[in-house]
């Protein structure tokens, strides 16, 4: 292991929520790794699973999500009895997610244009840095996997052809180099902070959406499966439906993929 890794583990279990680490220099994909281990009745969570490099990344779909070094791919495992999460939160906690990663992120990247993009992207200038895949284990029932790949100091110029266009990274949009370490442990408390407001019933989710939101009040285009629904974005509600006016009324849309229409 590394040196700085040994210290910032000692750094992210000394400052943070995380009570334990599992670091490893290559990995096939956290998510999975997490999902593996969490019918263990005795792990010990709040639980961070951290790789160096993902090889196999999964995004919403089953899309891949393309990973090289100084990318930061991790997974944070949760126990709902432990973290006071209980499921009928569990659908909020993509988007506090999000929200807590856009305001690190900021931080990285002052001047830069740092939004949301529901359900699970986090964008700098319209590219997305960000993506977030949260699954709940089918091994346990109480128990929440939420996976986090954050585009740090991997260069897009390094990325295929087709993503340049659509997604960046930190080192892409500053002068000054971002270090993953530094960001995951800016990122962790940030979440906390987020986290205890949520337990606390001190956080509006909506008015924080909508400061960072970056589809509302512009046309999109909402897919599930073979289903299509155009509107104009209206933000979301408390539960962290996509609000969609359209011209037979405003619909709450769970899921789905989202498009801006003429962008």
């Amino acid at each position: 292991m590394p040196p700085d890794v040994a210290d910032a583990i000692v750094r992210i279990e000394s400052q943070t929520f995380i009570r334990h680490i599992d670091w490893f220099d290559e990995l096939g994909s956290t998510n999975d790794y997490a999902l593996s281990i969490s019918a263990d009745p005795e792990l010990t969570t709040p639980r961070l699973i951290w790789t160096d490099r993902q090889l196999a990344g999964r995004g919403r779909s089953g899309h891949a999500w393309w990973s090289a070094r100084g990318s930061l791919t991790f997974s944070l495992l949760l126990d709902r009895d432990v973290s006071r999460l209980p499921p009928e939160v569990w659908p909020q906690i993509s988007l506090v997610t999000g929200l807590a990663i856009a305001e690190a992120l900021a931080e990285e990247v002052p001047g830069r244009s740092v939004g949301v993009k529901w359900p699970n992207d986090i964008q700098v200038d319209g590219l997305k840095v960000c993506g977030i895949l949260m699954e709940p284990s089918p091994r346990h029932s109480g128990r929440l996997v939420v996976g986090v790949g954050i585009n740090v100091a991997n260069s897009f110029r390094e990325a295929p052809a087709e993503l340049r266009a659509i997604a960046t990274a930190l080192c892409d949009q500053q002068l000054a180099g971002s270090e993953p370490i530094a960001v995951l442990l800016n990122v962790l408390q940030r979440w906390n902070e987020f986290v205890e407001r949520l337990q606390r019933g001190e956080l509006h989710l909506p008015s924080e959406w909508q400061r960072r939101c970056v589809l509302t009040n512009r046309r999109v285009r909402v897919t599930m499966g073979s289903t299509n629904l155009e509107g104009y974005c209206r933000g979301i509600d408390e539960s962290g439906a996509l609000l969609v006016e359209t011209s037979q009324g405003t619909v709450r849309q769970v899921a789905g993929t989202v498009r801006l229409i003429g962008a």
